[in-house]
């Protein structure tokens, strides 16, 4: 597992103070399902990312920023979110 995925199961079993499933998916796996549906979005992230390339943008051109709407890390979404979740 990468470690950026690594750091967010990690951010999950924290807030809710439980173990998730992890998978090691390794990269050729990754492209061959790719390669089987190249029209899928979630796909192709998971490729680039396991490659560790990743992307980035400049954060004044998103659209976010443009709408003035605010962001907040994993962390604090996991918080918010997956605790509200567990009732």
């Amino acid at each position: 597992m990468s470690s950026g995925y690594a750091q967010l199961a990690n951010i999950v079993e924290e807030t809710i103070g439980s173990e998730v499933n992890r998978e090691l998916w390794d990269v050729t796996s990754l492209k061959k399902a790719l390669a089987e549906d190249k029209d899928n979005s979630v796909k192709k992230y998971r490729v680039v990312f396991a490659e560790g390339r990743g992307c980035n943008w400049d954060m004044e051109k998103t659209f976010n920023v443009k709408k003035r709407i605010p962001v907040e890390d994993v962390k604090t979404w996991a918080k918010k979110n997956l605790l509200a979740k567990r009732g």
